[in-house]
């Protein structure tokens, strides 16, 4: 949607599905997401397919057993009302976002598994045999098993890392009247477990667990597809244990869905051959990280706008040309550093969270040591992807 904003462009989007496919868990619109979406989309339409909790709360985070109170984490003062952290669901926000991109740029049915590189441009090739040629920026924005990722990478392996995610939506009227259900997003942690609850927008609630698992149990279930009603019981008998309010909300869930976690090396270079970026889980592969991914990959797309207009020609023999090459430095330094560091801080919070686990059998520790390596992050929350583009335009050689 933001390269479309660019004059002077044709954007092609080549997609492997038949059509769009309205189905997925909740969504994170983090602060930094939103002042991206923003200038995408009317915040009015954004504003009815959300759920934001009274108090500007981002997160309150609980003790598993008790509820009680550990952390509440709030959206800045000084954020609009309108790009306070909020709450929505795949299904409606994809919806939105495809009533405002321009009709017939999305290709549905079009498998890309090959990027070539010629003197009039880059080249797709298609998995039904198709050549397409003369691109003159290609971006991969094909997801966490990204296949072009691999043509150039070819070592880089994506692979189940011990962790699934159960995640439902379901209508907000089944948990009405439960006792002791909170009107915030509340998350409940234990030593790397957490499970999630909260209002969705559009009469939705939600629930997403995330404990880990072996890959004999992970082996059996499949991306977004149910766990079955043996399953749905088994996380009913682990729960039963934690604060009574997650037992009273799965109590009343009739599926829950599971997503087994892979993830893989974060790419170093975000560009390859002057003619590829690539954004999105195709650039950093982790399906899961701080609820922050879908903010992650409008802040990617949108560094590359910037990037792209800012090396336009304006005058000259040829005005209107974009200096691609440039465009794309411009987009790596604006978006590896705080990337690099994303995937770093996830490898202290394993730290961290061993660390606090080793205080288990003494509560009052481990709620001391909990609260003490939970520090804000606003640096990720709020990051200011604009800033870091213009910052990165101005340095760049005249």
């Amino acid at each position: 949607m933001a390269l479309s904003k660019l004059p002077d462009v044709e954007i092609t989007a080549f997609e492997k599905a038949p059509a769009a496919r309205e189905a997925g868990a909740w969504i994170s619109l983090t602060v930094t997401g939103l002042k991206v979406l923003n200038k995408l989309v009317p915040p009015s339409e954004i504003e009815q397919i959300s759920y934001r909790p009274p108090d500007r709360a981002v997160y309150v985070t609980r003790h598993w057993r008790t509820g009680e109170d550990l952390v509440r984490r709030y959206t800045s003062d000084y954020i609009r009302e309108d790009t306070v952290q909020a709450r929505t669901h795949r299904e409606p926000l994809l919806k939105l976002l495809v009533k405002h991109h321009a009709e017939g740029v999305v290709k549905y049915g079009r498998k890309v598994v090959g990027v070539e590189d010629g003197l009039e441009g880059a080249g797709l090739r298609f998995d039904d045999g198709e050549t397409l040629g003369g691109f003159d920026l290609v971006v991969a924005a094909d997801g966490l098993y990204s296949t072009l990722r691999r043509k150039f990478w070819p070592e880089h392996h994506v692979a189940f890392k011990g962790a699934v995610a159960y995640r439902n939506v379901f209508p907000k009227s089944l948990v009405e009247g439960i006792e002791g259900l909170h009107d915030d997003s509340s998350a409940w942690r234990k030593d790397g477990e957490v499970v999630f609850l909260s209002e969705l927008g559009l009469d939705k609630y939600g629930v997403v667990i995330i404990r880990g698992e072996s890959a004999e149990v992970a082996s059996k279930l499949k991306w977004e597809h149910s766990v079955g009603s043996e399953h749905l019981e088994r996380l009913r008998e682990i729960y039963k244990d934690w604060d009574p309010v997650i037992g009273r909300v799965l109590d009343v869930v009739e599926d829950i869905q599971a997503y087994p976690l892979d993830s893989g090396p974060w790419l170093r270079e975000l560009t390859r051959n002057d003619r590829v970026a690539f954004i999105g889980d195709a650039a950093h592969p982790t399906a899961g990280a701080y609820g922050a991914g879908a903010a992650m990959g409008f802040c990617d797309g949108w560094a590359l706008y910037r990037a792209l207009e800012a090396t336009r020609t304006r005058d000259g023999p040829v005005p209107g040309k974009y200096d691609v090459p440039a465009a794309l430095r411009i987009f790596q330094e604006a978006r590896a550093p705080f990337l690099l560091r994303v995937e770093k801080q996830m490898s202290l919070d394993v730290e961290d969270s061993r660390f606090v686990a080793a205080a288990r059998e003494d509560e009052a520790e481990w709620i001391r040591r909990f609260k003490e390596r939970n520090p804000e992050n606003q640096w990720l929350t709020e990051h200011d992807v604009e800033l870091e583009v213009q910052k990165a335009i101005m340095g760049r050689p005249a």
